[in-house]
C-alpha cells in the first residue's frame, strides 16, 4: 500500500524539525520564538547556517507549505491570495510610520492608544492591520490592545535594511503588481510579446518610456532613485553572501591572481564580505556605473576597507578595461538582461581571458518543480551530508524539486524581473544558451546556502 502525500510530508516535517534544533542546540542557541521583542542569533543578516541546518529548514518548509495546500480549503487559499496585497500593504504602512522602532525592545509593548499618539495613525484602523499580520507571523499582541515586536517586525525598525524593503521596493512592486497581467496579456500584441525593456509592467505602472536600468535608465535619471533601490537591495544580496563566501573555493581559484573585479558589483557588498572572510586574497575591483561611485565607497568605507576594496567605473556593455590575472565575478547583472545582451557582456569579458584568469556567475538557477513519490528519505540524506563541504540534499518523496516554497523568493525575483525588466533567472538550459552565445561553456554549477548558485564558465 502506497505512503499518502500527507503522512510522508509529516514525517519529513518531523525529521526536518528535529535536526533543526539539534543543530541549534550544537551552537548553543536557544530555540527562536515569536513571543519575545528580542532578536535571536540566526536573524543576523550575515548568519550562515550549517549544511544540516540548511537542508533541514529547506526540507521543513516544504513540507509545511504542501502540508498548507493539502489540508487548507482551496476556497480558502483563492480568497487569501486575492486579499494579500493588503498584507503587503499594511507591512508598507507599519515601516512607514515607524511602528517597529515606535515599539522598541520593549516585551510588554504599547497600548494601542499610545501607538496612536506617538505615530499619528488611527488607532481603530491600525488595530485591524495588525491583527491581520499577526496571523503571519508580523509583531504581537501581549495582551488585549497592547502591541510589540518579535522576530520579523525587528527588520523593519528605521535603522535596519528590512525597512528600505518594506517601505521603498514594496511601494515599487505594488504598483508594478498592479499592472503586471496588463502587460503580459496586453491588447497589443506586439506589446505583448516583446521582451524587451521598454514594453514592461514598469512602463504601465510609471507612464514612462525609459528602461528601470542600464545607462540612460530609470534609476541613472533620478540618482536618489538609485539610492533607495539600492538602499532596499541591501536587505536581499547580502542574504546571499554568507553562502556565496562560505561553499565556494575562492582561495584556491585566487591562488596567484592579482585580485577579483566584480562586474556590476553595486555597492561592493560581496566584495567586502570576501575580503573580511579571505585575508589573503589581493585586491577586490567594485565595477559599476559612475553614478553608483559614491554609495559604493561610502559603504566600503563603513566595512573599513578602503584601499583594499576599490570601486572602478565600467559600464558592462563596453569592452572590459581589466586586463591581467584576475577572478572575474558578475552577480545579480546578467538575470537583469536578456539572453543576447548578457552574452555581450560575457564575450567582453572573454576577450580579456587568459589561462590566469576566469569568469564566475554567481545568479539563481531555477529548478523545476517536479514532483516525486520516490527518492532517500530525509533523514538518510542529513546523515549522508558532509559538514565541511556544502552539497544540497536530493529532495525527499512528495517534495518538489525546487523544494518549493523553500524556493519562493527565488520565484517571486524571477517573476518580478519579468515585471520590472522583461528578464529573468535562468534555468540551466537557458543559462547555457547565454553563455555559449557569450563564446563560452559551462564547468561546473556549484551549489551554495542560499538563493544564489555560483557557475564557473570558461572559453569555448
Amino acid at each position: 500500500m502506497s505512503v499518502s502525500e500527507i503522512t510522508s510530508l509529516q514525517k519529513t516535517l518531523n525529521v526536518a524539525l528535529d535536526a533543526f534544533k539539534a543543530e541549534l542546540a550544537a551552537q548553543n542557541l536557544p530555540e527562536p520564538s515569536l513571543n519575545t521583542s528580542k532578536a535571536h542569533p540566526i536573524d543576523e543578516i550575515t548568519y550562515l547556517p550549517t549544511p544540516a541546518m540548511h537542508e533541514a529548514r529547506r526540507a521543513a518548509l516544504a513540507s509545511l507549505g504542501l502540508i498548507k495546500s493539502l489540508i487548507q480549503s482551496p476556497w480558502d487559499a483563492l480568497t487569501a491570495n486575492t486579499w494579500m496585497v493588503l498584507e503587503v500593504a499594511g507591512v508598507r504602512l507599519t515601516a512607514e510610520i515607524g511602528l517597529a522602532t515606535v515599539l522598541g525592545d520593549s516585551e510588554e509593548g504599547l497600548s494601542l492608544a499610545e501607538i496612536a499618539e506617538k505615530t499619528g495613525v488611527d488607532a481603530l484602523k491600525l488595530e485591524r492591520v495588525l491583527r491581520l499580520l499577526i496571523t503571519q507571523g508580523w509583531f504581537r499582541e501581549t495582551k488585549h490592545g497592547y502591541f510589540a515586536n518579535n522576530r520579523l517586525s525587528n527588520l523593519i525598525k528605521k535603522d535596519q535594511p528590512g525597512y528600505h524593503l518594506a517601505t521603498y521596493m514594496n511601494d515599487l512592486f505594488n504598483k508594478i503588481g498592479a499592472s503586471f497581467a496588463d502587460a503580459v496579456n496586453h491588447l497589443d500584441p506586439e506589446f505583448k510579446k516583446n521582451n524587451d525593456p521598454f514594453h514592461t509592467a514598469f512602463q504601465l505602472a510609471y507612464k514612462t518610456d525609459v528602461a528601470y536600468f542600464g545607462a540612460d535608465g530609470w534609476l541613472t535619471k533620478d540618482p536618489q532613485e538609485a539610492v533607495k533601490f539600492g538602499l532596499a537591495m541591501g536587505a536581499v544580496g547580502p542574504t546571499s553572501d554568507p553562502g556565496v563566501a562560505a561553499d565556494f573555493a575562492w582561495d584556491a581559484i585566487t591562488k596567484g591572481k592579482d585580485g577579483i573585479v566584480d562586474v556590476g558589483g553595486g555597492q561592493g557588498t560581496l566584495c567586502c564580505s570576501l575580503a573580511a572572510k579571505y585575508p589573503d586574497i589581493k585586491k577586490f575591483i567594485v565595477q559599476d556605473l559612475p553614478e553608483t561611485r559614491e554609495a559604493a565607497e561610502s559603504f566600503i568605507a563603513s566595512k573599513g576597507l578602503t584601499g583594499r576594496v576599490e570601486f572602478e567605473a565600467q559600464d558592462f556593455f563596453k569592452p572590459q578595461q581589466r586586463k591581467g590575472k584576475y577572478v572575474f565575478v558578475m552577480q545579480r547583472v546578467l538575470h537583469d538582461w536578456s539572453t543576447e545582451k548578457g552574452a555581450i557582456m560575457i564575450k567582453h569579458i572573454k576577450d580579456v581571458l587568459n589561462e590566469n584568469s576566469s569568469l564566475l556567475i554567481i545568479d539563481t538557477v531555477i529548478l523545476p518543480a517536479v514532483v516525486s513519490s520516490e527518492g532517500p528519505e530525509l533523514v538518510q540524506s542529513l546523515l549522508a551530508l558532509n559538514k565541511n563541504i556544502y552539497q544540497p540534499a536530493p529532495p525527499p518523496p512528495f517534495v518538489p524539486a525546487d523544494f518549493g516554497e523553500a524556493s519562493r523568493m527565488q520565484h517571486q525575483i524571477n517573476v518580478a524581473l519579468t515585471a520590472l525588466c522583461n528578464s529573468f533567472e535562468r534555468t540551466l538550459p537557458q543559462l547555457q544558451e547565454m553563455v555559449e552565445l557569450g563564446g563560452m561553456k559551462i564547468k561546473k554549477v556549484h551549489a551554495t546556502r542560499g538563493w544564489a548558485s555560483i557557475t564557473e564558465v570558461v572559453p569555448a
